[in-house]
């Protein structure tokens, strides 16, 4: 299993400060696959690669979702795969015991189209018990809940995901016109989550409202901020 970060060429300066916190927190050996347009001009760390998805004049915001059904085509071995963003930056360790029991169960059960690993569904609206995996309870998405198609760091299924995608959407039309595509396939298309303290994957969101000038510091510790800080960030 691999992790996908989508990214464009301006905030492309933040994902230096990504693998920082994901090396940290995650691993140095999981590999990551970070999605763009023009090649970075800096080094990433060794289980850090590259994919160009092409020009980025041929894909504005409003043809984000383009960007991510190459990405999909792309990489068809890629059954199962986590999806993150690049100013999901991660702030407490991850835990790798959950993540593998995820991929198996996402192997095992082929109508689950997403296992959200923050606590984004376990917060929402209508959310139900959905028993347990290894001791960690899990929940379900319901149908009807706001951002079912939320793009939150999950795992997906490839398959499932590439039928809901559309071409011509811009990644908040993925989340809420997506929303009733996925509801209306009902429970052969599942979002699941957990319940679980700390979370899976904890990450906070670096940049907020499209706004790839200011830094949003709450959440990571003073030993985090002052090494990103040693890394150019402010």
């Amino acid at each position: 299993m691999r992790v996908f970060v989508l990214t464009c060429d301006s905030y492309m300066k933040a994902i230096p400060g990504f693998a920082h916190q994901f090396n940290r927190y995650w691993s140095p050996n999981q590999q990551v696959i970070v999605c763009g347009f023009s090649k970075p001009e800096f080094e990433m760390p060794d289980n850090f690669t590259f994919y160009s998805i092409g020009d980025q004049r041929n894909y504005p915001v409003g043809k984000w979702s383009d960007g991510l059904i190459d990405v999909m085509w792309h990489f068809p071995m890629d059954e199962h795969f986590v999806l993150m963003l690049e100013d999901y930056w991660l702030c407490q360790p991850v835990n790798l015991d959950a993540i593998k029991m995820i991929y198996d169960y996402m192997k095992q059960f082929t109508n689950v189209i997403k296992f959200d690993l923050c606590a984004d569904r376990r917060f929402a609206g209508g959310v139900q018990d959905y028993g347990d995996l290894g001791g960690i309870p899990l929940v379900k998405s319901d149908y009807t809940s706001a951002y079912h198609m939320s793009l939150y760091t999950g795992m997906w299924n490839r398959e499932l995901m590439r039928k809901i995608l559309v071409p011509g959407e811009s990644p908040w039309q993925v989340e809420l016109e997506g929303t009733p595509r996925l509801a209306n396939h009902g429970d052969s298309m599942l979002v699941l989550g957990t319940k679980i303290d700390p979370w899976v994957v904890k990450h906070v969101l670096m940049y907020r409202n499209g706004n790839s000038g200011k830094m949003i510091w709450d959440g990571l510790s003073d030993e985090d901020i002052a090494e990103l800080k040693e890394l150019g960030y402010k």
